[in-house]
């Protein structure tokens, strides 16, 4: 459930656009933004939760070797997709 529910935080956080990074609390969503904004794997490295990490790897580095560590299928189909 715990999980679920970062996700769909994750979501909502990403889906309302009008944060700037910088304006994110959580510092794993922070660093994934900065991650997705910037294209640097750096930003990456930070996050503390594996299948976050493994997601912004994934994207970063457009490999889907990193989709295939995520435990969590959401993030897991997630990754997958936006490296097809």
């Amino acid at each position: 459930m715990k999980k679920v529910m970062f996700a769909l935080s994750l979501c909502v956080a990403f889906a309302a656009n009008a944060q700037s990074c910088n304006d994110i609390k959580d510092k794993d969503k922070a660093s994934y933004c900065r991650a997705l904004d910037t294209n640097d794997k750096s930003h990456c490295q930070k996050i503390g939760s594996n299948d976050l990490l493994n997601l912004c790897m994934g994207k970063v580095e457009n490999d889907i070797k990193y989709c295939r560590r995520i435990a969590t299928d959401k993030f897991k189909k997630r990754c997958e997709n936006s490296i097809r």
